[in-house]
């Protein structure tokens, strides 16, 4: 991976992480432009076999992250993010990142579980909680920007290489 395309590719990150944190929105603009973007560099530096890698990158981002968004887990904003994550870094990358991030989503809900035990509860009622209903008020369903989970996948991403 080249240090122009981890600068696009961080940059589309923070850009979505900014807007998905403070809205829980990630912007079809955003993940538009940088989708074609990163199908258009592939096209210009390998030709169509650089073509046919962008595309099955964002399709290792959008087909797992659309059948979760079926499902409930997320929104459609991620799911274009993917895609366009794909297409700058192609599908094993893509589908690494997925992992790391499903996993630290996992991490997220074990901690906001934890904050329902009676001894923190009163800590976790303390605690700020800008998207939607508060997590010890929700009842069974709590819910978290992804890009929460996103970022650190990305630095753990970024750590294994």
């Amino acid at each position: 991976m080249s240090l122009g395309v981890l600068i696009i590719v961080s940059l589309l990150l923070v850009c979505a992480s900014w807007t998905d944190l403070r809205r829980m929105i990630i912007p079809n603009e955003l993940t538009l432009l940088f989708a074609g973007g990163g199908l258009l560099f592939q096209f210009i530096s390998q030709g169509i076999t650089g073509l046919g890698w962008a595309v099955a990158g964002a399709l290792a981002g959008i087909i797992p992250l659309y059948i979760m968004n079926r499902l409930g887990g997320i929104g459609g904003g991620d799911v274009k993010l993917f895609g366009a994550f794909g297409a700058w870094m192609g599908p094993i990358l893509t589908l690494q990142l997925l992992v790391f991030s499903i996993l630290c989503a996992g991490g997220i809900a074990g901690l906001l579980l934890l904050l329902r035990l009676p001894g923190l509860r009163a800590m976790g009622k303390k605690m700020k909680w800008p998207w939607g209903n508060h997590p010890l008020t929700a009842g069974r369903s709590t819910q978290f920007p992804f890009m929460l989970a996103v970022a650190p996948g990305f630095i753990a991403l970024l750590g294994k290489g």
